[in-house]
């Protein structure tokens, strides 16, 4: 691992945690270098390809970057075309130890991202994208790393600007001025979207500290403290996953499964949801449970016992009411619970939940209702609606 190498990873695994991000991984168990970087989230995949390389100076200008090209950018892309190529080969992600990591998504459904990260010109040389024979590469360098991996810091974020950055880039002409962050600013100012209706670009420099400076975006940044409860949930569950000390739980796929839909979610809604587990917990001893719906549209119950609550009984409880929480959202086919102690200094653990149910039938209708009579479980729920701005205009 390299020091350039090392500093993408370190991004990756704040922004896509550590679950899903591996370094170096292997074709095969004690088989060659698969790529640099590759982050594994259901059903995305992202290949990273790490290269840093000196301009040189022995030549022209257009010598000396076209040199620069060959070693930096070819070689990324030819790299990134043969992991995709591997991966369609495997069933599981294979470590850098040999060990096996997560489940590869079906190749039928996976949406594969193709990164080249060119360093070592210090912003002198445009980097060119687009389609290199084998599917479109996005090609980012130290600047355009650092900015849109901490931006764009969830697997949701990051995707989904990849995925209209490729849509647009392949239905506009681009006039570049600026560079990929001032792209970015483009993009954010568009409400996360591009705007399809033009054939021509003008893509200006400066976009990206302009729309930094504006009020609305420092307020955002205040604002999104509150989503990094959510981050640090995901990591303690990832961290006792990969450590094997998640208790309660059905295996690593389960536990996987019912993480990455935590992780899934975007930075808004891990504000809304890292603010709604902090209430709860700050007050869980006089409340025992809440019900929240995250604007990505799944349903989490979250659930407090006191210290000396067996934890079977508490996860029973926590089944029992994601159960009852999935009957009373007919919306909602998805529902992940949390169940933790009530708030003391002694530390803390978590169990899981991860109920699917795309199906509501009249015996879990009856079964529902007889939980709400017998255990109480939402039966007469107190609900409170709340609104949030991404950007907001003001802080409070």
């Amino acid at each position: 691992m390299n020091a350039a190498e090392a500093l993408v990873y370190r991004l990756c695994r704040r922004s896509f945690l550590s679950l899903w991000s591996y370094m170096n991984p292997r074709q095969k168990a004690n088989g060659k270098e698969l790529c640099d970087i590759l982050v594994v989230c259901e059903p995305d995949i992202i290949i990273f390809s790490v290269k840093h390389s000196t301009l040189p100076k022995n030549g022209t200008t257009a010598v000396n970057i076209a040199r620069w090209k060959r070693r930096a950018i070819d070689s990324s892309v030819s790299q990134i075309y043969g992991a995709e190529r591997t991966l369609k080969r495997l069933t599981h992600v294979v470590r850098n130890d040999s060990s096996q990591g997560v489940s590869l998504p079906d190749a039928k459904a996976a949406r594969v991202h193709r990164i080249a990260i060119a360093l070592g010109t210090e912003g002198a040389v445009g980097m060119p994208y687009g389609e290199f024979g084998k599917g479109f590469v996005h090609v980012l360098d130290e600047s355009a790393t650092q900015v849109i991996l901490q931006e764009l810091d969830t697997i949701s974020d990051f995707v989904k600007y990849l995925i209209d950055k490729e849509q647009f880039l392949q239905s506009v002409h681009l006039v570049c001025e600026g560079s990929e962050e001032d792209l970015l600013a483009t993009y954010l100012n568009g409400g996360k979207h591009f705007s399809h209706n033009c054939d021509v670009v003008v893509l200006m420099g400066e976009s990206w500290k302009q729309f930094q400076a504006k009020p609305q975006f420092q307020n955002k940044k205040l604002a999104d403290r509150d989503s990094y409860v959510w981050d640090g949930i995901i990591e303690v569950l990832c961290r006792d996953t990969l450590n094997d000390s998640l208790e309660f739980t059905s295996g690593f796929s389960s536990a996987e499964r019912s993480i990455r839909t935590m992780a899934r979610e975007c930075r808004f809604s891990r504000r809304v949801l890292g603010k709604s587990f902090q209430e709860f917990l700050d007050n869980s001893h006089t409340i025992r449970s809440r019900k929240t719906k995250s604007p990505s549209g799944v349903v989490y119950v979250f659930l407090a016992t006191p210290r000396d609550t067996p934890r079977e009984l508490r996860q029973a409880e926590l089944s029992n009411r994601c159960f009852v929480a999935r009957g009373q959202d007919p919306a909602a086919t998805t529902v992940v619970g949390l169940a933790t102690e009530q708030y003391t200094p002694e530390g803390f653990s978590f169990d899981l939940v991860h109920t699917y149910k795309p199906e509501w039938t009249p015996k879990d209708q009856e079964m529902m209702e007889r939980m709400q009579s017998d255990l109480g479980y939402f039966k007469n729920p107190r609900v409170t609606t709340i609104g949030e701005d991404e950007y907001p205009a003001s802080t409070k």
